[in-house]
């Protein structure tokens, strides 16, 4: 009970702090979200991280972003490597949020490490380890220097495909959903890109 109410508490701060003390952007530029930026600064977005120790503009969970900003006020949502850190149901009402965030046309824009992508290589990289560990860092979300350095870090709670992630997009009303290969990461073997427009 006392860690729910000093979550709240925190929760509440950082909602203030965010809506009244950060740098706004002039209103006439198109909103567009950077979640789970990390130490990856874009400009012309909003970066929203939960650590504070990221390069965020605003420090928020990103399953929090619709208490920051009204109803189809956002062009664009961006998120790389950040949707699997969703439990399953947690995903499905984050997508609801942002379809409520979106304006009409707006785009939400994923990439992630494709589960079936990594169980392929996985499977395939029999005696073979350096394949074998890139597959199963798409699966759980480690850097090589974490290992050597036996630092600890958080694990991917689910792994999306593209054929899944399409689905449950279209179940909370995006139309044009299309999936790619990734493009901002070396690792087209392992990426998929999602572009779904509300």
């Amino acid at each position: 009970m006392i860690r729910s109410y000093i979550s709240k508490v925190k929760g509440n701060f950082i909602y203030i702090y965010n809506k009244f003390f950060l740098k706004k952007k002039s209103t006439t530029d198109p909103l567009k979200l950077h979640l789970g930026c990390g130490n990856v600064y874009l400009n012309d977005y909003v970066n929203i991280d939960l650590s504070s120790d990221s390069l965020a503009d605003v420090v928020s969970d990103f399953k929090d972003i619709y208490k920051l900003y009204p109803k189809n006020s956002v062009s664009e949502i961006l998120m790389v490597h950040s949707i699997s850190y969703l439990r399953l149901w947690e995903a499905k009402d984050f997508f609801n949020e942002c379809h409520y965030l979106l304006k009409e046309g707006g785009k939400l824009l994923m990439e992630f490490p494709d589960i079936e992508k990594c169980a392929v290589k996985l499977t395939k990289s029999k005696n073979d380890y350096p394949n074998y560990i890139e597959a199963i860092r798409g699966v759980y979300a480690f850097d090589l220097d974490q290992i050597k350095k036996k630092e600890s870090f958080y694990t991917y709670p689910f792994g999306w495909s593209a054929w899944h992630i399409e689905l449950e997009l279209k179940k909370t009303g995006f139309n044009d959903i299309t999936c790619s290969d990734g493009l901002l990461h070396d690792n087209k073997w392992r990426d998929t890109r999602v572009e779904a427009i509300k």
